[in-house]
């Protein structure tokens, strides 16, 4: 991407790209950048990296607006950082709203807007439209690894598409390679190891030699969890003591049909549904080992890198990008998706180990710390918005 720029020089001979040049007549000037988030609420990965990125975002360069579709403890927690939100009612795409585009289009141009940012088909689609009569550029993070069948036309209104792993090109193959930008989510490791740790094992009642497995994600098809609870019944004959510890809000029916399933597979004893936890961060230090069992459409679940800061092993299915997060073998094992088999051989394999748990923790530790900062992922976005907006589209 570096290669693009050309080199000029500043006062004093010496090599200066666009983007510094760029940056350096921006100082007075800031950059407003719209984003478009699909929820108001942090209850999902996407918002809160959108909101680490928000926050950690240069403010004396960018002003961000954020617009979300309902209110929620996101737009609450932007406005406590000064950060500009509006809630505005989302039209979905088969609606087909001109109303919604020239709502966009206005807003663009009233608040003045260098960039767009979208998260989403529906949003993308008609930010993109306005973006494109407004002549502004469009960024589409790309956080799903399925297609969708509006993806062609989607990408050709976006200016760049940033993929949360680089498997999520595979997504887009007819679009241009330059188009497709992987930047991997970041974790602020300090920022983790300052969240207090809460005391699971005592308030569940589990036993110190209890094993705490924990499965963090919204009780969903998409994420799988009867597989886990598959894998499960697999493990119950074998004399390990465990439990697993299920995080995250819920889709009611699937919820029903996890529950039905336990039962029906005698394996009720071995789970626990914790809901939603603000202090999820504090339970996963507490785990022994996270399992992430999606089963299609995950881009790249940022529990398997909180798990990995917090010194855990993990577990995932090859969907989306886990595979380029964990290190097969040394922090932790990637299995094919809706396989309990494979899923319990590799959960077992830990469970029945301390020293490789420890192991593939210690090692999951160092590898987000030098992959997967969120410094790092802030600078290479911003890096981003600056190149699209010296020209290189």
């Amino acid at each position: 991407m570096a290669n693009e720029l050309r080199i000029l020089a500043d006062a004093d001979g010496n090599p200066l790209t666009e983007v510094e040049k760029l940056r350096q007549s921006k100082k007075k000037e800031k950059i407003n950048i719209l984003y478009f988030s699909s929820f108001g609420t942090l209850k999902g990965g996407g918002q809160r990296s959108l909101f680490y990125l928000l926050r950690g975002l240069n403010k004396e360069l960018f002003n961000p607006i954020v617009v979300c579709p309902e209110p929620g403890d996101l737009i609450d927690q932007l406005q406590a950082l000064g950060i500009a939100t509006l809630v505005m009612p989302f039209k979905r795409l088969r609606q087909l709203s001109g109303g919604f585009i020239w709502r966009i289009l206005r807003l663009i141009q009233e608040r003045r807007i260098s960039l767009v940012h979208t998260d989403a088909p529906a949003e993308t689609f008609y930010a993109g439209i306005a973006a494109r009569l407004a002549g502004v550029p469009l960024i589409w993070h790309i956080r799903v690894s399925d297609a969708g069948p509006a993806d062609h036309l989607l990408a050709a209104l976006a200016t760049r598409l940033i993929m949360v792993a680089s498997s999520l090109r595979a997504r887009f193959p007819a679009t241009p390679a330059k188009k497709l930008i992987p930047i991997i989510n970041g974790i602020d490791v300090a920022e983790f190891d300052a969240q207090p740790t809460v005391g699971i094992r005592e308030e569940i009642g589990a036993a110190s030699n209890t094993l705490l497995i924990g499965c963090v994600g919204r009780l969903e098809e998409m994420k799988g969890q009867e597989y886990l609870i598959r894998a499960v019944k697999l493990l119950s004959g074998q004399g390990r003591d465990f439990r697993v510890l299920l995080l995250g809000a819920a889709d009611e029916n699937y919820q029903k049909k996890l529950v039905a399933l336990m039962g029906e597979l005698a394996v009720s004893e071995y789970f626990i549904q914790l809901g939603f936890r603000l202090d999820t961060p504090g339970i996963i230090k507490e785990l022994d080992l996270l399992v992430s069992a999606s089963s299609f459409g995950e881009g790249l679940s940022r529990v398997i890198l909180e798990a990995m800061a917090a010194g855990k092993p993990v577990v995932a299915t090859a969907v989306g990008g886990a595979g380029e997060a964990i290190a097969e073998g040394i922090t932790g094992y990637v299995v094919p998706p809706r396989d309990p088999q494979t899923l319990a051989e590799a959960m077992l394999r830990l469970l029945t180990s301390p020293e490789r748990r420890r192991e593939f923790g210690a090692q999951g530790r160092v590898r987000v710390e030098e992959h997967f900062c969120l410094a790092r992922n802030i600078a290479t976005t911003e890096r981003l918005y600056l190149e699209i907006l010296q020209g290189g589209r």
